[in-house]
């Protein structure tokens, strides 16, 4: 039988945990805080412990990374077992290492490009200094970290607190998942909401949440591009074809997939990024397609893998500048290996694109 649990932060307000408690919550993750200095405790960190504690709900915790070094992540670690001290004996669920997107911009603000070696290593710092404490430990990813973020070999040893949203269940075998948010009694709106099949207190290291083990062998692909002179192309499937017609600057694009989906979006040459989109429908302007009517130079496409299919699958698509060959093939977001993070170069409109998901 699973274990029904909510993570909460000052984000989440005032809550009533006798409610919560009522409401049969099994358990809470609680922030702690974020960063490496004192002053960015949780301002409901002692709030919301106390009252998870005085209504039964046991407890466990995170803290958010902004770490941009190993010294960093060993910071962070200290800061947070001065929060955390006074209910060391009460936290009977581990203490959780959250790096994430935000904190990767940090990373680049401060003149730091992590990869999965970095991002990893500052996981094992934080999480073998807070397990040397005497704390058990865990550490939280999505799909996106675990294929490319974190080295998945070196933190095998560590319960995985893995979020997947919007699937009947997670794509790699977790110790917890994060599948979304709900309405929980005593929370105001949506909050997010988590399962387990055993208790993490007393189980940590044997939980195993499991992915469907079913695979298919192929995705398929289909994608149209739009330019001024000739409006919406024919459809393109996988690589049978390119979607473009050569000389001629593509404005819109639209991406769908048999099975999973995409997030893609599109650059302007003379604007920047627009907003992600994940529909298939060149008639649906929001969510449809990427684009605004004017010049593309630069296309971003990421595929998540629905958890019935194995091996993960990637987007891999490239574009060509007007009358050139085409730029280096790139696979989803990735910036390691000589990937860009996107297909194109800024400046320079695209007459040709093609995709394909492997």
């Amino acid at each position: 039988m699973s274990l029904k649990g909510i993570d909460v932060s000052a984000h989440n307000g005032s809550i009533d945990w006798n409610a919560v408690k009522n409401d049969e919550i099994d358990f809470a993750i609680i922030r702690a805080g974020y960063g490496n200095d004192i002053s960015q405790k949780d301002k409901f960190f002692d709030r919301n412990m106390q009252g998870a504690i005085n209504a039964g709900v046991p407890v466990g915790v995170y803290w958010f990374s902004y770490a941009t070094s190993i010294l960093d992540a060993q910071k962070e670690a200290e800061i947070c077992k001065t929060v955390i001290a006074p209910y060391k004996d009460k936290i009977t669920w581990p203490v959780f290492f959250d790096f994430e997107y935000d904190s990767v911009r940090w990373c680049r603000q401060n003149g730091v490009n992590p990869g999965a070696q970095l991002v990893t290593d500052m996981a094992l710092t934080f999480l073998q200094s807070m397990q040397s404490a005497g704390y058990k430990v865990g550490n939280y990813a999505n799909l996106d970290y675990c294929r490319n973020w974190f080295q998945m070999e070196r933190l095998q040893d560590y319960p995985m607190w893995f979020a997947q949203y919007d699937v009947n269940s997670p794509s790699i075998s977790c110790a917890l998942w994060q599948f979304g948010g709900t309405s929980v009694a005593g929370c105001r709106g949506s909050i997010d909401t988590d399962l387990a099949d055993r208790d993490l207190g007393n189980h940590a290291a044997t939980v195993s949440v499991q992915p469907s083990s079913s695979e298919i062998k192929k995705v398929g692909v289909r994608y149209r591009v739009r330019t001024r002179e000739s409006g919406w192309l024919s459809e393109v499937n996988d690589l049978s074809d390119f979607a473009g017609i050569e000389g001629r600057a593509i404005t819109d694009l639209a991406v769908g997939v048999d099975c999973g989906s995409v997030r893609y979006r599109v650059h302007t040459k003379d604007g920047n990024w627009l907003p992600e989109v994940s529909g298939y429908d060149t008639d649906d302007f929001e969510n449809g397609y990427a684009g605004n009517g004017t010049p593309i130079d630069a296309v971003a496409v990421y595929y998540e893998t629905p958890n019935f299919i194995r091996p993960y699958r990637k987007a891999c698509y490239r574009v060509s500048p007007l009358n050139c060959g085409y730029y280096d093939w790139q696979q989803d977001n990735e910036i390691e290996n000589s990937q860009d993070g996107y297909a194109g170069c800024f400046g320079e409109k695209i007459d040709r694109f093609q995709i394909t998901v492997r």
